[in-house]
């Protein structure tokens, strides 16, 4: 007589119970990193128009009146659209910091007023920090 081999392994309910615990944890942790990867992305916004502010008011302190030719030392990853434009005779300026693939727009005045459009639409008066929606 033949001795039977018995092949021990996973059942199909332990399997998808496995599935489905892991589903559930990828479902948690998925929006969540986005999250994180996004602030990381909103925070090259505010390092350009900062740097912009600055360089904004050297210039005015040189020329007494501000650029409308300025544009950030390093060019963005994210925030490729970058722009400053003057009114007033030159007196006072925005600069802007856009990012089409976010569908987030960044801005600063000589005031110092910030702002942010966020991908709704709807515009808030300080820079976003995180898309929760706190400044």
């Amino acid at each position: 007589m033949g001795k039977k081999s018995h092949t021990q392994g996973f059942s199909l309910v332990e399997l998808t119970a496995v599935i489905a615990i892991i589903s559930i944890l990828v479902a948690i942790a998925l929006p969540q990193y986005n999250a994180y990867m996004l602030k990381g992305k909103l925070a090259e916004a505010m390092s350009l128009l900062s740097d912009l502010q600055i360089r904004e008011e050297q210039y005015y302190q040189d020329n007494r009146t501000y650029s409308s030719t300025m544009v950030p030392k390093a060019a963005g990853t994210y925030f490729t659209n970058t722009t400053c434009v003057t009114a007033n005779s030159g007196q006072t300026f925005t600069c802007t910091a856009a990012a089409p693939a976010l569908s987030y727009t960044y801005t600063i005045s000589e005031s110092g007023a910030k702002a942010t459009t966020k991908p709704d639409g709807s515009t808030v008066n300080c820079w976003l920090k995180s898309s929760s929606g706190s400044c």
